[in-house]
């Protein structure tokens, strides 16, 4: 560089008259914050000689002078700046200076640059992967083939703007993937050449994205109109890439497979590779670090009423609504407004593995991944008691799954006993290959502890009711019984009207069935113990659901 340039690197606050031999980098322009259709500024990232680089803003008092005077990739003189510190969250550069336009900055074009341009900061993606601290106020470059993609969806953002969201997963030379999140009117740029079938690379240079790290996970996103891709770009970096790509060899396999909405490096692949630590409820409930886990469990109890388990939701997207003002319903988030709500699954529900329990809250995707139906097409389902939760919830009861729990510090500091479930997987060989040992070891029997079996065998017992002989015994037998599974739920949670399973042994039906209704023959407005019969086996042995309340069981019985 000639002398009388100044370094970016040396740039401070000091004085006005300096001067720059740069090139454009990037340059893109701000809306304003609250008129998306009128231009704050123009921004610009600007590169020296040495590589160091530095913002460069235009305010809108100066916006018609230089729009369309800037190219990208060119070179300029640029003299006369006001230095100033915008204290910008998101940094471009790691120079916190930014250099503003005023009325006295002169700028001309250079024809034959003094020096070549390297116009990519590229982050490997191992670096990213391994980073042990994410630091995601750096918009990163980076460089890789398309391997997999998403179906684009449309989405409405918190500032109630309609835009699209697609996600490509891009590979660098090790194969190490890496998840990129497109918006907006990237996702139309890089569709066209997303083709099925595609036997040459797609190689793309995404250049100023966010770093993201969530459930574990590291991603990159494009971040307002700041990012930009490069698809296939004419350029050195390109075809250094594809060079070492390819070699001397012609592929004419396919090279960009469909992936699902998790990414082909979602949860459930790590578990069926066996990549992921599934920890036991007792760790769960001990931990002492804040974040996402792995534990395995069997569903025993459904702690729900009959509103309790669902919630009126915004028809676009799931933010719970209030109360209709007027006769419609406004969502706070997206800011659709409609005629009525969406009903969606908010369920508590508790899990036991053998080394003890854990009551969580499950949100409307696991359950009707569960259940296979939607809240609003069970809603008004009858039920046995004429009160509580729809039958069909009871599918969930005697699952064996995993769950991916979220842990917070109301958890670990015991204030918030209720842990919210992230995800779930139901797959079987799965679910087998990933469980502790002592989830497995205790399968048979679900509710089994210090030798005390679930199963109860209440033959006699319900002749003895039907009898109306030694009835006050026969309920001390049920109680007993019952103490084994009341052991394994928290003393926090309350116990009455909460659902469980539990598995009786029954000789004759028609006891079955007179003994409970002579349960529930005094009173008749209480219905104290019912069930919902499933035959599990071809004999007799039936399962169904206790709702007890051993207290109002007592007051039914005769003498009492």
């Amino acid at each position: 560089m000639s002398e009388g340039y100044d370094m970016l690197m040396n740039v401070n606050a000091k004085k006005l008259e300096w001067k720059f031999q740069v090139y454009v980098v990037r340059i893109w322009e701000n809306p304003n914050r609250y008129n998306q259709k009128e231009v704050n500024s123009i921004e610009m990232v600007l590169q020296d000689i040495k590589g160091e680089r530095i913002q460069a803003s235009i305010n809108k008092g100066l916006f018609k002078k230089w729009r369309g005077f800037f190219e990208e990739f060119k070179m300029y003189t640029m003299s006369n700046f006001i230095v100033v510190d915008k204290m910008e969250k998101i940094k471009t550069t790691r120079n916190w200076w930014t250099s503003n336009f005023s009325h006295r900055t002169v700028v001309v074009r250079v024809e034959n640059p003094s020096f070549s341009l390297e116009p990519f900061c590229l982050k490997p993606i191992p670096k990213l992967l391994v980073a042990e601290k994410l630091d995601d106020s750096q918009l990163l470059d980076i460089i890789g083939e398309v391997v997999g993609k998403e179906d684009p969806r449309d989405i409405i953002t918190s500032k109630r703007k309609e835009t699209k969201r697609m996600v490509v997963v891009i590979a660098d030379l090790d194969n190490n993937n890496l998840d990129c999140v497109l918006f907006g009117d990237m996702v139309d740029q890089i569709v066209p050449h997303l083709e099925d079938g595609r036997v040459e690379p797609l190689i793309v240079v995404l250049q100023f994205f966010k770093p993201s790290r969530w459930n574990d996970k590291v991603s990159v996103q494009s971040h307002f109109d700041v990012s930009k891709i490069h698809v296939n770009p004419d350029m050195k970096e390109v075809h250094d890439f594809r060079k070492s790509l390819l070699g001397s060899v012609t592929s004419n396999s396919v090279r960009i497979s469909q992936v699902s909405g998790h990414g082909v490096q979602s949860g459930a692949a790590k578990l069926k590779r066996g990549g992921v630590v599934v920890k036991s409820i007792e760790d769960a409930l001990n931990s002492t670090e804040e974040g996402p886990i792995w534990i395995g469990g069997t569903i025993v109890s459904i702690n729900a009423g009959n509103n309790d388990w669902f919630y009126k939701s915004c028809r676009k997207c799931p933010k719970k609504v209030e109360t209709p003002i007027g006769n419609r319903y406004e969502c706070s988030k997206c800011g659709h407004t409609h005629g009525s709500a969406s009903l969606r699954y908010k369920v508590e529900v508790m899990a036991y593995d053998g080394t003890g329990s854990i009551t969580m809250l499950m949100w409307d995707r696991e359950t009707t991944q569960l259940i296979g139906r939607q809240a609003e097409q069970i809603k008004d389902e009858d039920c046995l008691e004429g009160e509580g939760y729809p039958p069909t919830l009871d599918n969930m009861i005697d699952k064996k799954l995993l769950f991916k729990i979220n842990v917070k510090t109301a958890n670990i500091n015991k204030h918030d006993q209720v842990y919210t479930i992230m995800k779930i997987c139901d797959d079987e060989d799965i679910v087998e290959k990933n469980c502790p040992m002592e989830f497995i070891s205790n399968s048979s029997d679900v509710l089994t502890e210090n030798g005390i079996s679930n199963s109860m065998d209440v033959s006699a017992t319900l002749a003895n009711l039907k009898s109306d002989n030694n009835s006050q015994c026969s309920v001390d037998v049920v109680e007993d019984s019952v103490t084994s599974l009341k052991c394994k739920i928290p003393t926090r949670r309350a116990l009455n009207g909460v659902k469980h399973s539990v598995s009786l042994n029954i000789d004759n039906e028609e006891d079955f069935q007179l003994s409970t209704n002579k349960l529930g023959q005094k009173g008749g407005k209480k219905r104290i113990l019912a069930a919902h019969c499933l035959r599990t086996r071809p004999m007799k042995v039936l399962k169904f659901h206790l709702y007890f309340n051993l207290s109002d069981i007592r007051s039914t019985l005769p003498g009492n």
